[in-house]
């Protein structure tokens, strides 16, 4: 790899240089979030996306490298990424690197570069970090000690926590969840079925099981969810607050 005084760089100018020139990376990414809101994607990865680009520049800029996506080579994104194995862990730099690639390989798509400078990279190795799970005996006792409780957070714990169990959802989907009885078409709890609808990655709906003990807790949460300052009777979304998110659409 080629090290920061090899990497090309512009020449000097007087004045700083003009992020909003057409061709340069502030304004070809602003470009860039306005196609992926328009393709659908998910508003996690379209920030994730954004916040490399916006990165790479600020990158870029505080070497004194171009930041005109014409000029830019493979050698500043590789510096960009060795930079940010650095700073962060592997599996951020990753991302960052993905994000770059959706990017570049956009600016080919539309014709504003002939080929993508990351056209021959390989992204950052991430190495396996399992994450720590508790055994079932930590489980059972977790869930015995929400299920004696009777106040709001442990009832919304028991229920999360089985809801988890059962069904395998990542957090986002669960945070998504919106309890509108009333409404059909926005309801995504049913608790007479036993089924969930969850949004998954690519703004995919899917529907999942839940047992019986599961939809007791479910019951038994939103019976008090009306007492609670974290949100109203039959509010959605189902975890409303709580430092919870709120599904997107």
């Amino acid at each position: 790899m080629a090290t920061q005084r090899e990497l090309p760089r512009p020449e000097a100018t007087s004045g700083a240089a003009d992020l909003s020139a057409p061709g340069d990376l502030s304004s070809s990414a602003a470009s860039f979030s306005r196609y992926l809101r328009a393709a659908n994607i998910a508003p996690a990865t379209l920030k994730t996306y954004a916040e490399a680009v916006r990165t790479l520049a600020g990158f870029l800029m505080e070497r004194g490298m171009p930041t005109d996506v014409s000029v830019i080579t493979r050698e500043h994104v590789e510096a960009f990424i060795t930079d940010q194995l650095a700073r962060w862990r592997p599996a951020t730099a990753a991302n960052r690197y993905r994000g770059l690639q959706r990017f570049f390989a956009w600016l080919v798509e539309e014709g504003e570069i002939r080929v993508s400078p990351m056209a021959r990279m390989k992204p950052p190795h991430v190495p396996d970090e399992p994450p720590a799970v508790l055994r079932d005996e930590e489980l059972r006792r977790l869930l015995a000690t929400c299920e004696r409780g009777t106040s709001f957070e442990d009832r919304r714990d028991a229920a999360l926590i089985r809801v988890f169990i059962d069904t395998g959802a990542r957090r986002a989907e669960v945070a998504g969840l919106r309890f509108v009885p009333a409404d059909e078409v926005s309801n995504d709890v049913d608790l007479d079925q036993g089924v969930l609808r969850v949004l998954g990655k690519g703004r995919r709906e899917r529907v999942v099981a839940v047992g019986a003990k599961t939809v007791r807790a479910l019951d038994r949460y939103v019976r008090s969810i009306g007492t609670s300052a974290c949100g109203s009777a039959r509010t959605t979304p189902i975890f409303p607050g709580c430092g919870w998110g709120v599904r997107a659409g």
